[in-house]
């Protein structure tokens, strides 16, 4: 597995080539179109996990939030899906499936790609501290069934808050340490120069990956400047004559 800064790196480039590439397409899906897909799949079965997202561990993923959400005495729908779009706003897409499903209980959405985040909401049943809850499980580092156990447990402790505080705050005192280390030449740049350091197997390893997407970026964005080169220099033409 890539280390985080440099999968940080490499999913930049490839967005942009990708962006390069991509013509501005429609908005995300409308968000009643879009419950009315998660509401008939939670019809089936509370647990929603997309293969997108979890890739060959689906019926693992499902099975494990199945078992945490058990742990509450209410009933618990989940939705596991990738990003729906940039700043996209879970809460109503949440109201708009629990309207279609219609059961009372708590609603959970866990969407990301290389960062997961959780939303949630409880309709008819009482559920304190929910989003102190969610908030707190997204500062971990861990997988999608992590991340819902470490939501549990906040729930069941009484004391999502005060953990919540306690996560945020060191949090901060992470970001202070990391911008330390960047003023005295550390942080992000060092660490990426550890992982391409080509006197070990690793940085070895990463350096051909690293290359051969950054290769294939550069190729991209090149071919499609000579097109766009082009495309203009024709267009100069036509208009001449």
């Amino acid at each position: 597995m890539l280390p985080s800064c440099l999968r940080v790196l490499l999913a930049a480039l490839a967005a942009a080539a990708a962006c390069a590439l991509v013509p501005a397409g429609p908005a995300a899906a409308a968000p009643q179109s879009t419950a009315a897909f998660y509401a008939e799949r939670l019809a089936e079965d509370p647990v929603y996990v997309s293969d997108h997202l979890a890739g060959p561990g689906v019926e693992e993923t499902r099975s494990g939030i199945a078992a945490a959400t058990a742990r509450l005495d209410v009933p618990v729908h989940v939705i596991v899906a990738p990003a729906l779009g940039e700043d996209y706003d879970l809460r109503p897409l949440l109201a708009a499936v629990h309207d279609r499903v219609g059961e009372d209980g708590v609603y959970i959405a866990v969407t990301g790609d290389i960062s997961l985040q959780l939303t949630g909401a409880a309709y008819g049943v009482p559920m304190p501290g929910l989003d102190d809850a969610l908030l707190e499980a997204s500062y971990r580092d861990a997988g999608v069934v992590g991340l819902i156990e470490r939501a549990v447990d906040n729930l069941l402790s009484g004391e999502a808050a005060a953990r919540l505080e306690r996560a945020q705050e060191a949090s901060r005192e992470e970001n202070e340490s990391y911008e330390e280390d960047g003023d005295s030449g550390g942080g992000m740049w060092a660490d990426l120069a550890d992982d391409l350091d080509s006197e070990s197997v690793v940085g070895r390893n990463n350096i051909g990956f690293s290359a051969g997407i950054l290769g294939g970026t550069a190729a991209v964005l090149i071919g499609y400047g000579v097109h766009r080169g082009v495309r203009a220099v024709r267009s100069r033409k036509a208009d001449r004559t």
